[in-house]
């Protein structure tokens, strides 16, 4: 029996549609699996159905009945509960306190502390035996945070539980033991959608699947039904959108290596990376968001200081220590989360502009504010950003025009290696193409060496030479020329055994 349909889902963020038309059903005691790639849809749709966003439109149907929730606590109430990747945890509360956060029990006028503590321990000895629920979870590790998450939803006895990639930060025995709970509480007629890139786990622990792909259903399959084909479920994620890509990309790239990294490590999460990049040449970085391709280009941007490996720049060994010494050796970095990274929101053009010039020691004794407001003047000009004066709030510019400032603040260095770490996200069509096609002219006239991290495996097919999929924080395929494809991509980013793998190309 349906215990909730969603029909017709329309979403849109300004200018950028995350769906267009999305449907999920899922029904009691059965555990549905929502895959796609990055960027299909599948958190928006999962947010939606449990009040975080409201839809522009469609239907959802839950229980029966046509609902609208306002908020999460609206939902929770109705029993949706949702555990999130991106956590939702308050850091400077003990692991009890966030578990029963906003569904405390009282104990008269008082809460009732005591049943908190043992409700909560209860639920997490199913998965991690005599761990301390006082301590704080900004104490926790990765995994630790995650099992109190899921705890926290599983707490509020849903009737409905989402799982945003509840196993992405999970041990092996943490993951068995999920799996466990989940079965049980499929067994007690709860409905389930868990979501994850591992193929391994959808075939493990899913009844059925629905599939996303660019904000719509590319289909569904009911596994007790249909059986368990890998090959199917393969092709509905990634589309049928072979060869349908214009690709824009230098062909003619210098054989001379600009940059490389050998052995680079830090901490658990990047293992022994070895990269080169030409002169000219868009190295891309693939694979499912988490993987440590961020971390990669934190890395290679001086953001660690803890690194370990060796780096050489036009044959010369350089620091990656630090990111005044790699913007000095003319590696630079753009983040994609331009407004907590990249732009300061509450000042100009100009002074974005302006401000990595003025963070290096070596200046003049005077500004010299004339000089900075030309070469200002000209970025604007070069990048097309559309702004009144150079002295407009970049918090007033369209999201893409506001990309085009992080990006344009380096021009007027002497650049050697741009790292853009998923530099379109949230970007409109056209911003897309103008940003792509000024990074594509820096490589190709400058000699310029681009090392491209994008959650939009597409962004990597059209502006890529040559593309390394990254899965838990190691590379584990290269990618060239004509073996650079959306499916090609897809497949090396969820790991599966290379017998499957190649049964699957054949």
């Amino acid at each position: 029996m349906a215990i909730l349909e969603a029909k017709n889902i329309v979403k849109r963020f300004g200018g950028v549609t995350a769906l267009s038309n999305g449907n999920i059903t899922c029904r009691e005691g059965k555990i549905t699996g929502l895959l796609g790639t990055n960027g299909s849809g599948k958190s928006t749709i999962s947010k939606i159905i449990t009040g975080v966003y409201l839809p522009d439109g469609g239907t959802i149907t839950y229980q029966g009945k046509e609902v609208a929730f306002r908020d999460p606590i609206e939902a929770k109430r109705a029993g949706i509960v949702m555990a999130f990747q991106n956590l939702s945890l308050i850091p400077d509360l003990t692991v009890w306190q966030n578990v029963v956060l906003s569904f405390e029990q009282r104990k008269g006028v008082f809460l009732d502390n005591q049943a908190a503590r043992e409700k909560t321990r209860e639920l997490i000895d199913q998965f991690v035996p005599g761990f301390d629920i006082e301590r704080k979870v900004i104490q926790l590790n990765s995994s630790e945070k995650q099992i109190v998450e899921i705890i926290k939803a599983i707490s509020e006895e849903p009737r409905l539980l989402i799982l945003d990639e509840p196993t992405a930060a999970l041990e092996q025995a943490q993951v068995k033991a999920l799996f466990w709970y989940m079965k049980k509480l499929a067994s007690e007629g709860v409905a389930i959608i868990f979501t994850s890139h591992r193929m391994g786990e959808i075939m493990e622990i899913c009844d059925d699947i629905v599939v996303f792909n660019n904000g719509k259903n590319t289909g569904s399959i009911d596994f007790e039904k249909d059986g368990k084909n890998q090959d199917e479920i393969i092709g509905l994620i990634t589309g049928d959108i072979e060869g349908t890509s214009e690709k824009h990309k230098n062909e003619d790239i210098s054989e001379e290596t600009k940059f490389e990294v050998k052995d680079l490590q830090y901490q658990e999460i990047l293992k022994h990376i070895n990269l080169s990049v030409k002169k000219g040449e868009v190295l891309g970085v693939g694979g499912l968001q988490g993987q440590g391709q961020v971390e990669l280009m934190l890395a290679l941007a001086g953001n660690y200081k803890k690194i370990k490996g060796q780096a050489i720049l036009d044959g010369k060994e350089i620091s990656l220590k630090s990111p005044k010494t790699t913007i000095r050796e003319g590696i630079v970095f753009v983040p994609g989360d331009r407004q907590t990274e990249g732009l300061m929101m509450q000042d100009s053009v100009y002074q974005n502009m302006i401000m990595p010039k003025l963070a290096m020691k070596k200046q003049p004794l005077f500004t010299p504010v004339k000089k900075y407001q030309k070469e200002a003047e000209e970025v604007v000009k070069i990048l097309s950003i559309k702004t009144d004066t150079i002295d407009q709030k970049v918090n007033n510019l369209s999201g893409g025009n506001q990309q085009k400032v992080v990006v344009g603040k380096w021009i007027p260095f002497d650049i050697n290696v741009l790292l853009l770490s998923d530099p379109a996200k949230g970007v409109d069509i056209g911003a897309k193409q103008d940003l792509y096609d000024f990074v594509l002219k820096l490589a190709k006239e400058k000699g310029i060496s681009v090392i491209l991290y994008a959650s939009d495996n597409e962004e990597l097919v059209d502006y890529c030479n040559r593309v390394m999929v990254m899965y838990e924080g190691s590379i584990i395929k290269e990618l060239s020329g004509d073996d650079i494809t959306n499916a090609n991509i897809t497949k090396a980013s969820l790991n599966l055994p290379e017998g499957e793998r190649k049964e699957m190309e054949a």
